[in-house]
Formats: structure tokens, C-alpha cells, sequence
């Protein structure tokens, strides 16, 4: 085994603790993104991933921010990151990190994004204001330009950390996830991932894609998969079966180049 499969594998051991800490709380969690798309291509990681992507429910993920801090933000010997007070500034989603395989270099810890899944409105009008929301809550959380939005928006989201002062962002970050969030992704037809790294448009899809969920293997264990893997795959990669260039074939980070096996 070498060392991008034990880093996988130590993923894969994190994220069932993750599991039994959701089941213990009756919270529900899926595979998302490369990690579905990993689930039902090769029943576990895609060879060269390097992290694991997940999605709840608003309402389980605020319930899981919730518990834990009540513990402070620990699992067992992992680290919680929560979506406003992140270690990293990177998008305003859950982080669970484990530094301990990595002497503490949290910047090359194994870690498990957990992404909450909003409702989206049926008018395109309150579209449009949903995505503008959530920029301005990112602006407002982190004070950083937007990644991967294009050149435009990168602009302006540097005008406005510019010339907006920190107190009226903290009303800006309340009034901005009030709104984004006033759509129950319980009930809701169509949900999204407002952070999720494909944009806006290619990650509103309809409920039916994903729910009900099923459960598939991913490596040693079982986790929930989005139900409808055809839609949901080919709507963020197009021919999802169909393996890359081998060139594109490569770790997104270097983590596991520092990473020392731990004992459980």
C-alpha cells in the first residue's frame, strides 16, 4: 500500500467515525461530488483523490455545527472547523480535520468537507438574489475575494471588502444567510450546494436526483450515495464513467506526501 492509499484509507476510517457520531445524534449524511462519483466508479476513492466530500440537510448540518460545540469542536482525536470560525478560510462549509498523522500541519491534514444543502426558489429573480446572498455572506465571513467565479466578480468582491466597514458586515452576514437559507431544503423541489465548486447553476438539481438516497460501498465500509447516480454525476462531469487524460490523474493536494500512519 502506498502512501496516497493509507492517507485514503485513514479518510475512509475518519469519515465512519464521522458516520457513528451522525447515527448517535440522527443526523444523515452523503457522499458527494468526487467521492459519489468515486463510490459508484470504483467502489471507493478515485485513485488519485485525496480528500472526501459530503453533504447534509441546512437543518442536520446547523444541528451537527451545534453538537459539536458542545464538545468543543473535537471528534474523538479529530477537529471541527465550523462554516463561520474556520482554521483554514476556504469556502463556508464544515471541516473535520485529524493533524495527527501530519505532526500537526493542519494545512496537510486529512480532512472531510461537509457541504450544507440549501433549498433554491422557483423564480428566477430570487435565484439570482440566493447566489448574490451567498457571495456576500463568503465576503462577510471570511474577507477574501471569491475563488473561481471569474474575473468580475472578483473585482467587485474586492471593491466591496474594500469600501464596506467590518460592522456593517456583520449585519450583511446575518441578513445575507437569513435569506439563502429561507428556502427549507427539507421541502423544497430542487436543492443546491451554494459553495460547492462547480457554481451556482450546475449545482441546483432536483431533489429526485439525490433522495431517497442509497447506501453503496466505499472502500471498507457502506455510506449513502445521491439515489440517482446518472443524473447526478453527468449534471457535474459529464460523462462520468469515462476516465480522464491520464495527466489530469493527480492529487489536488500534497497531504498525503506527510502523512504517517496512526494507531487507533
Amino acid at each position: 500500500m502506498d502512501k496516497l492509499e493509507k492517507y485514503q484509507y485513514h479518510l475512509i476510517e475518519m469519515l465512519n467515525e464521522f458516520q457513528n457520531f451522525c447515527q448517535q445524534n440522527e443526523l444523515k449524511f452523503f457522499l458527494v461530488g468526487g467521492s459519489a462519483l468515486g463510490a459508484y466508479r470504483h467502489d471507493g476513492f478515485i485513485p488519485w483523490d485525496d480528500d472526501v466530500d459530503i453533504a447534509m440537510l441546512r437543518s442536520d448540518f446547523e444541528k451537527m455545527e451545534s453538537c459539536m460545540k458542545r464538545q468543543n469542536n473535537t471528534l474523538n482525536d479529530m477537529l471541527y472547523s465550523p462554516a463561520e470560525n474556520s482554521i483554514i478560510p476556504e469556502a463556508p462549509i464544515g471541516h473535520l480535520y485529524d493533524t495527527r498523522p501530519v505532526n500537526g500541519e493542519i494545512e496537510h491534514a486529512p480532512k472531510i468537507d461537509i457541504h450544507p444543502l440549501d433549498g433554491v426558489p422557483k423564480r428566477k429573480i430570487q435565484q439570482k438574489l440566493q447566489q448574490i446572498s451567498a457571495l456576500v455572506y463568503y465576503l462577510g465571513v471570511y474577507h477574501l475575494p471569491t475563488k473561481n467565479r471569474g474575473t468580475l466578480i472578483r473585482i467587485i468582491s474586492k471593491t466591496l471588502l474594500f469600501v464596506i466597514p467590518d460592522k456593517i458586515w456583520k449585519v450583511l452576514i446575518r441578513q445575507s444567510k437569513n435569506y439563502f437559507t429561507k428556502w427549507d431544503a427539507r421541502k423544497s423541489r430542487r436543492l443546491c450546494s451554494l459553495f460547492g465548486v462547480t457554481g451556482y447553476n450546475n449545482e441546483v438539481m432536483p431533489r429526485e436526483w439525490m433522495y431517497p438516497l442509497k447506501k453503496h460501498l466505499f472502500g471498507q465500509y457502506k455510506f449513502f450515495v445521491p439515489g440517482d447516480a446518472e443524473h447526478y454525476l453527468r449534471r457535474l462531469y459529464g460523462e462520468w464513467q469515462q476516465m480522464p487524460p491520464k495527466d489530469k490523474r493527480v492529487p489536488a493536494r500534497d497531504g498525503f506526501l506527510y502523512f504517517e500512519e496512526v494507531t487507533k
